[in-house]
Formats: structure tokens, sequence, C-alpha cells
């Protein structure tokens, strides 16, 4: 643009066009890096209070059977809007519906949730209190839709402490009621619970299958605080309790030491079988000779004439290690999971020489359908065309495979034939269609079972704490577990060492543990009232292709904020340090000595996706008043204040609908959830602004030299 500029003779002359100042051009330039680094460390993601639910029994927790099931995140009608199911301990359902309006940026504050609604669980007739507190609450779909467009309707299940059985349809009415107490005693409390839902059928007709499995366990609380406190009366209380469940067992129908299942019909409530008293007696070692190597199908059938715990569970290891990891510390930790077990295949009989003929009986049969030969190329090309045009006309009709009804015979590959029960003494397969065991895996109780390493052998990670008064034994040796340290073992029962690594004040050269370390620079190591979290396996990508649930880094969190992280060796042997990052998740437990559970804090580690269907894994670690979200890698990606100290681990479920992964914690007042905020311009405004500090360090150095060259002197030879 020309400028005029008046002169003397009052005409405007054109000014020559003026350049911005190395000044200016600095200032947007710091302007610029200010903008771009203060987007790198805001991240791309954040959690924001959304809202929050006060309780207002005040009901103390005394005791672990007090406890409350953590709340559930469901969409029961199918609307797309999910609901946030609650227990009370006034033996009542609250259904929650969280704000769905998002927070605005500069605003974090908790908007109340609205109560849609409230069912009770009391009978209709005798309003009576006692035993209809919930312990259990699980929902799934009972009806099968064929067709993925179909809004798929849940229903609730609910187990009382009374053991009250109850299913609720979408819209809260109650379908039917199953109560169960005259199966156990009346002293008898829950020490694990689980319910499990599927839209699988054991008979026709039905719809659905309801399982609800738990133990009991005998409690007889004192009244007296004063006997808490004297080890000698504790020793009594044990034996009195252990002769009660032993003369509850003999009396009454289920055996208060085992794990009682029961199977129900999803609609109708009719009991399908039921697994009360079934000891699994250990079978001698040469058991595996009398099994012909050709029954590797897992049907009842051919199981009739055999005891039901004859087979061992090494029979089905590759099943086993499919339903890992398994961990237990609580009574929410109990589960039951739905899979396909197969026993494991020997190698093919090689043939002798001079025999022609080979006994195909000894050999296992092939997964490929009737009529079609894979070692055929043209056979195959014209199965992958035919599987085409069928993916074809199946996106028109978008159908589901079929399912049948699961029997005694069902041999196929995509339907469960077992379920599997996550207990506190390990797992349990019990057969879907007949509920008779099929194999039970004692593991010792706490740390991580998984296969760490893959190669395709349980392994076993324990780590402890220096709060509690008992001692924790290495599995497979007579050495007592020192805090702070982790020591893995390998095979069920074990056979060898796989590391021993410490968690706490790791140095890189790895060249003094505590003892020495703390004796050559006088600064003792004081574990005292330090906590650790159970373990948890994050897997990583290696390039090769491992089993779901193995091969991973290793995840250890301590009471002190600090996070650790192990990775297997090259050779399955020891482990390598990959990185220590301390955090803000601290948490504090004094132990009561009279077994209250108090202001008891749990903490959270726990790996999950911040999107749904997202194979990428980030880790979360709670205390008592701060969370933070950890990349694999050791970075710290968000942190959460938490308002108050939880007594349920964080539940990590999407209540707002849009595929985020959000959090919700449970306190002794209430429930609060936190949203899952993204910023998706984040990245391409940084990218913007990187190419504006590009452009204005070029034009900023062009400037410069054009500057330094007008500055110069001229020649002698010029012409004045």
């Amino acid at each position: 643009m020309v400028h005029l500029k008046a002169n003397k003779s009052g005409r405007r002359s054109p000014e020559p066009p003026t350049k911005m100042r190395k000044r200016d051009l600095g200032i947007l330039l710091l302007a610029a890096f200010a903008i771009f680094f203060s987007l790198q460390h805001e991240g791309d993601f954040s959690f924001r209070e959304a809202w929050y639910h006060l309780s207002d029994d005040g009901y103390p927790i005394k005791y672990d059977a007090d406890r409350l099931p953590p709340p559930l995140v469901a969409d029961l009608n199918g609307d797309g809007r999910p609901e946030i199911l609650l227990p009370t301990h006034d033996a009542k359902i609250q259904v929650l519906q969280p704000p769905h309006a998002r927070p605005a940026s500069g605003f974090d504050d908790f908007h109340e949730a609205r109560l849609m609604a409230e069912i009770s669980l009391l009978p209709t007739n005798v309003r009576v209190s006692s035993g209809r507190r919930p312990v259990a609450m699980a929902v799934g779909a009972v009806d099968r839709s064929y067709k993925l467009a179909d809004v798929r309707k849940q229903v609730l299940v609910v187990v009382t402490s009374g053991w009250a059985v109850m299913c609720f349809d979408h819209n809260l009415n109650k379908l039917w009621e199953a109560n169960l107490q005259d199966d156990f005693p009346h002293a008898a409390h829950h020490r694990e619970v689980a319910i499990s839902i599927s839209n699988y059928t054991i008979k026709h007709g039905d719809a659905g299958l309801v399982i609800v499995g738990g133990r009991m366990e005998m409690q007889h609380h004192s009244a007296d605080l004063f006997d808490d406190f004297m080890t000698s009366e504790h020793s009594r209380e044990e034996h009195r309790r252990s002769a009660s469940e032993k003369q509850a067992s003999e009396a009454g129908n289920v055996d208060v030491r085992h794990f009682a299942l029961y199977a129900f019909a999803g609609r109708t409530g009719a009991l399908r079988w039921s697994r009360k008293n079934e000891n699994i007696q250990s079978q001698p070692s040469d058991a595996s000779a009398l099994i012909p190597q050709h029954n590797y199908k897992l049907d009842v059938h051919s199981l009739n004439s055999r005891h039901p715990g004859q087979f061992e569970c090494r029979e089905f290891r590759e099943s086993v290690l499919g339903v890992m990891p398994h961990h237990w510390d609580r009574r929410e930790d109990t589960s039951l999971q739905l899979a396909n077990f197969r026993r494991h295949k020997r190698k093919q009989l090689k043939k002798t020489p001079g025999k022609n003929a080979v006994n195909n009986v000894h050999k296992p049969s092939e997964h490929n359908p009737a009529g079609k030969d894979d070692t055929n190329r043209l056979s195959k090309a014209i199965g992958k065309a035919a599987e085409l045009a069928g993916s074809a006309k199946g996106k028109k009709s978008q159908h589901t495979p079929f399912v049948p009804t699961i029997t005694n015979y069902t041999q196929v590959w995509w339907v469960p034939n077992v379920v599997v029960a996550h207990e506190k003494e390990g797992i349990e397969a019990i057969h879907l269609a007949s509920g008779r065991t099929i194999c039970k895996l004692h593991l010792t109780e706490g740390g991580l079972h998984a296969d760490v390493n893959g190669d395709g052998v349980l392994d076993h990670v324990q780590v402890v704490g220096a709060n509690g008064i008992e001692q924790t034994v290495v599995s497979g040796s007579m050495e007592v577990l020192k805090p702070c340290w982790a020591v893995a073992t390998s095979g069920v029962p074990v056979r060898e060492q796989l590391f021993n690594v410490s968690i706490c004040h790791y140095n890189h050269y790895n060249l003094f543990h505590h003892g020495d370390f703390s004796k050559s620079f006088g600064r003792p190591f004081d574990p005292t009232g330090l906590e650790v979290a159970t373990p948890i396996l994050l897997q990583r990508d290696d390039g090769h292709k491992h089993r779901r649930g193995s091969h991973g880094d290793i995840i250890f969190l301590t009471s002190r904020g600090e996070a650790t992280s192990y990775s297997p060796g090259l050779l399955g042997h020891d482990a390598t340090w990959r990185w220590q990052l301390s955090t803000g998740a601290t948490w504090s437990n004094l132990p009561s000595p009279s077994g209250m559970m108090e202001n008891i804090v749990v903490p959270t580690l726990k790996a999950f996706s911040l999107r749904a269907y997202d194979p990428k894994q980030v880790i979360i670690a709670g205390g008592d008043q701060e969370a933070v979200v950890i990349s694999p890698s050791g970075s710290l990606l968000a942190s959460i204040e938490l308002p108050a100290p939880p007594t349920h681990a964080l539940i990590l479920e999407d209540f707002s609908g849009d595929g985020l992964t959000d959090i919700i914690l449970v306190t002794s007042g209430g429930v609060y959830g936190f949203v899952q905020t993204r910023q998706p311009g984040a990245l391409f405004f940084s990218t913007l602004v990187g190419c504006l500090i590009v452009v204005i360090g070029v034009i900023f150095v062009s400037l410069h030299l054009n500057s330094s060259n007008s500055g110069k002197p001229r020649s002698s030879t010029e012409y004045r």
C-alpha cells in the first residue's frame, strides 16, 4: 500500500512502505513459543469434575461383609444414554442420570446427578430389611438379537445378604426372585459372590442364562471390644468358626468351605442346575494314562463314567492361560467368566517305517469344515470367493452368527462350554451345560498370576508391604518376602524363580540394594507403614504375536506414590528396569487391632483404554487424594484431584456415552464422576503455531541480513 505525504507546495508525495521492526518480530516470536509450549504441556485430554451424589444413610463400615458392591454403569433401555445403578444400605437400588452438558473449559465444578428412579429390595408382603442388603449386582442382555441394529435391552440381577436372587427388566420391574437362604447356615456371610448374565441358553425355550456363585464364611462378631484385642480369644474364635463351618456343612445342603453355583433361566428364573457340595479329589499322577488321547473334546457325555475331578487343569493348559491374569484382594474381585475350554493337543504320532496305515483315532480332529480341502489352491480360492460373497450379503442383512443351545454334545469353538470362577483360592472351571466341575487350579493368594514372559507357563508375581503383622513366604521356597521387593516364580507348582527386584528408590546402575545402600550412606531405608498395590500386567507390542493377557510390562505401585515398571528379560529370566515415576498417588492405612474396616483407603492400579475398542492402554494409579494417568513409557499424562479417600477401586466406565472412558469415585460419603474431555484441535493448532514460528524465524533472519548489508560503507571509487 502506498502512503501519501504532504510537502511544502501542498501536494502529497508517495511514502516508502514501512517494515516490521525487529523488536516487534521478537515479541511475536516469543508469544508463538509460549503458545506452542503451553499446548504441549496441556496435552490432548483431561478429567474434569462432572457430577456427584451424596449418600444420606451414614452407615458405618466396620467389617468387610458390610461393604456394598460398586455402582454399575449400564444402558438398560438401549436409548444410548447410560444410567448409573447405585446400591444403598437401606436395601434400595438408585438409578442416577449424570448431567449430559459438558463442563466448560475454564469452569470445573461438580453438578448433582438427577435421581431418576429407586427400587426397593424388600419383600412385598413383609417389610423386613434383614437379609436384604445388596452384596452383588450385574447387568446384561438375556434376549438374543439376530440383527446388529436391534436395540438390546438389559436386565438387572441383584444378590442380597440373605441369598435372595432378584431379576429386574429394563423398566426395573421384577421378573422373578429365587430364595436360596435355606441352603446356607444362618450365621454365615458372603465372603465371595459373583454374577454372570449372558444370552446363551442350555435348554430349548429359555431366554438367556443367569449364573450366581459364592462362598460363605462363618463370622461371630463379639460384643465386647476387649475380646478383639486378646490373642487367645482370637484363636478360640478361629477354632469355633472352623467347628461351626464343619457342623454347618454336615447339617446343611451347602458346604460353606466350597464355592456354590446356581444357574437360572434368564426370563423365568427356573433353576437349571446347581453345584453345592462337590469335592475335587486329587488323582494319581498316572491318571492321564487312563484317558484316551483322542478324547480331547470337552463334552460331559464322555465324562459320565469318570469322576468330575479327574481332569487336571494341566490338560487344559492353553485354555487356562486364556482366562488369565488372575488376582484376588477383596470380595468384588471374585468374577465369573464364560470361556471355551479344550484339552491340550498332543503332537501327532510319528510314522513307523514299514507302516503305511496310520491310526486316525490318536489324531486330533481338524477345524476344516466338511467337504473343504485347504491343501488345494483351487478349492481355497473358490472358498475365499464364497466368503467374500457371503460377507457382501451379510453387510446388507447384518445377521449375527448362529448360536446353538448349549448341551452336553456342543463342540463349537465360538460357543463357551465352561464358566470359570475366579476365586480367592484360585480358578475353577465348571461345565456350562451340567454344572459339573472340570478342573480346579489352586493358586497362591495375593499377587498377580499371569504368563509374564510369554513362554506358555503360568507365573506368579509377589510383592508385599510392611504394614501387615503376618509374613508372606515366597512361592516354592521357605524364604520370607521382604518389603519393597518383588519376586516372580514360574510354574504351578513352582519350578524356578524368574527374578527378584526392588520396587523402591531404584538406582539406574543397580549397584546397591537397600541394605548395602543404607549402610554405606547412613540413610537407612524405613519400610514402616509401606503398602503396595497388586501389580498389573501391561501388554506391550514387541513385534511378536502373544496370547492375550500374557507377555508385557509389570507395573508396581507403593503407598508412597512410586510407580515402577519392569519388563521380562530376553530369555524369559531376570527383569529389565524400564522406568520409575514419583506420583501423588499416596495413601496410608493404619492397622486396626479390632479388625474394623472404618476409613480404609482402597488404592487403584489398573490398565485401561482411553477410548472404547482402543487396543492401546495406559495406566491409572490412585491414592487417597490424587489419581494419575501414566503412559506405557512412564510419562505423566493427567492428574485428578480426589475430593475424598476412595473406599473402592476407581471405576473406569463411559457414563457420558461419547466413547471416552470416564472415572467414578466411590467414597464413604458419596459418589463422584469425572468426565474425560478432549481438545481435538490441540495437535492441529500446535502444528500451525510451529509453522508460524518457522516463518517468523525466516523473516527475522532475512531482516537481519538485509540490515547488515544496508549498513556497509560505500567504496572510494564510487561516484560522489
